[in-house]
């Protein structure tokens, strides 16, 4: 699914580079449940290094006769995101990072129901998805989160997750400048076990509505 995610730290929580945050003068308030097309935290590099920037969670290509994409493209395949029309052009040059602090993932039970587990990293740092972003007409900007097939520790939940960048990797990923395709593409691979943790939690995560620290809490199953 890949399809929510939490950011509870501030811009300069998640501020890794050695060069000062450049951005929105405003923190965003923590978010517990974040669903595609909300606005959500980016950062990517332009010609003076990173920056932050505030975008859609659902990637309308720039070449889009409107900017309501009706197919789904709040995530790319890092297997085709090179060739796929939507994200090709973005992949080679406007690659980017989003930043979170843990993502939700649903387990089908055996009675047909599904059980939310929050899945965070083990050592309790930020996460940094890998991603791609378009501006649309000089109006709107997007973006998609890369998924990559799942290793044994999250196949129980689902067959495909989140690329999750390490720190040090963070800069090379957005340099399109100086970095080809062919030299980001060994970064998109699943986290090894044993650098992600989960915990089943309520269900009211699955409704958009709720928003609140108690989603994030251990629920005994």
């Amino acid at each position: 699914m890949c399809g929510r995610f939490t950011l509870l730290q501030t811009w300069r929580e998640v501020w890794t580079f050695s060069k000062p945050f450049r951005g929105p003068s405003e923190e965003c308030a923590p978010n517990y449940n974040i669903p595609p097309k909300a606005t959500i935290p980016v950062i990517y590099t332009d010609e003076y290094g990173p920056i932050g920037s505030l975008m859609q969670w659902w990637l309308v290509p720039s070449w889009s006769k409107t900017p309501e994409v009706q197919y789904s493209t709040f995530n790319a395949k890092s297997e085709d995101a090179a060739t796929k029309p939507a994200f090709r052009a973005p992949f080679r040059n406007r690659r980017c990072v989003i930043p979170a602090s843990g993502f939700f993932e649903w387990k089908k039970l055996d009675d047909g129901s599904k059980q939310p587990y929050y899945i965070t990293r083990a050592d309790g740092k930020p996460m940094y998805f890998a991603g791609v972003w378009d501006r649309w007409h000089d109006e709107l900007d997007s973006c998609a989160i890369l998924t990559v097939s799942a290793k044994t520790q999250m196949q129980q939940l689902h067959t495909r997750m989140q690329c999750i960048l390490e720190v040090e990797q963070l800069e090379r990923w957005m340099d399109v400048h100086t970095t080809d395709v062919s030299a980001v593409q060994p970064m998109l691979h699943p986290a090894p076990d044993g650098v992600l943790t989960m915990k089943p939690v309520d269900p009211r995560v699955g409704n958009v509505r709720n928003n609140d620290p108690a989603l994030i809490e251990e629920k005994t199953v």
